[in-house]
C-alpha cells in the first residue's frame, strides 16, 4: 500500500480522496419569517427562558382523524310539469274569489298526475313532492268549489221555493 500523504516528486500537494459530505440529520424545510415578538419581561432571577414559537406552514393534507366528507351529488333536474302543478294549485287557493280557481285547480290535477307518471318512469327527474302538493291543492279546491255549487243549488231550491210565493203574492 502506498501512503498518499507523502509529497509527490514535483512538489504537488498530496492526493487525498475527498471526504463524503456529512448526511443531513433533518431535511431543510423553508419556513415563513417569524412574527415580530415583543420581548418577554426579564425575571428577577436567572431562570432559563423557554424558546419562542415560530410558525410553520400547515401540511397540504388533512391531519389524522379529520372527517372526510363525501362529494355532493349533482342535483336532479326538476320536472316542469310538477312546477306547473304546484303553481296552478297555489293560484287556485289564492284566487278563490274568482272563476279562475276552478280552471287552475283542474290544470293542477291534470299536470300533477302527468308529473307523477313522468317521475315514476324516469328516476333521474325530481319534483315528486311538488307534484303531490299540486294534486292536493287542486283536489281540495275542486272539492270546495263542488260543495259551494251544491250549497248554492240547494239554497235556491229550498229557500227560494218558500220565499218566492210570499214575495209574489203581494
Amino acid at each position: 500500500m502506498s501512503d498518499n500523504r507523502t509529497p509527490t516528486p514535483a512538489g504537488e500537494p498530496p492526493r487525498t480522496p475527498p471526504r463524503p459530505p456529512a448526511p443531513a440529520a433533518f431535511p431543510v424545510v423553508p419556513t415563513l419569517p417569524a412574527y415580530p415578538v415583543q420581548p418577554a419581561p426579564q425575571p428577577a432571577q436567572n431562570q432559563p427562558v423557554p424558546p419562542s414559537y415560530t410558525p410553520t406552514t400547515p401540511p397540504a393534507y388533512a391531519p389524522y382523524g379529520a372527517p372526510v366528507y363525501p362529494a355532493v351529488p349533482a342535483p336532479r333536474p326538476t320536472s316542469g310539469l310538477a312546477i306547473t302543478s304546484l303553481i296552478c294549485g297555489i293560484a287556485g287557493v289564492v284566487l278563490v274569489w274568482a272563476i279562475i280557481p276552478v280552471l287552475a285547480s283542474i290544470a293542477a290535477v291534470i299536470t300533477g298526475h302527468m308529473a307523477l307518471g313522468q317521475t315514476r318512469r324516469d328516476p333521474g327527474i325530481g319534483g315528486r313532492g311538488m307534484a303531490i302538493a299540486g294534486l292536493i291543492l287542486g283536489y281540495a279546491m275542486i272539492a270546495i268549489a263542488a260543495f259551494t255549487l251544491i250549497g248554492i243549488i240547494i239554497s235556491f231550491l229550498f229557500v227560494g221555493a218558500f220565499s218566492l210565493p210570499f214575495i209574489l203574492s203581494r
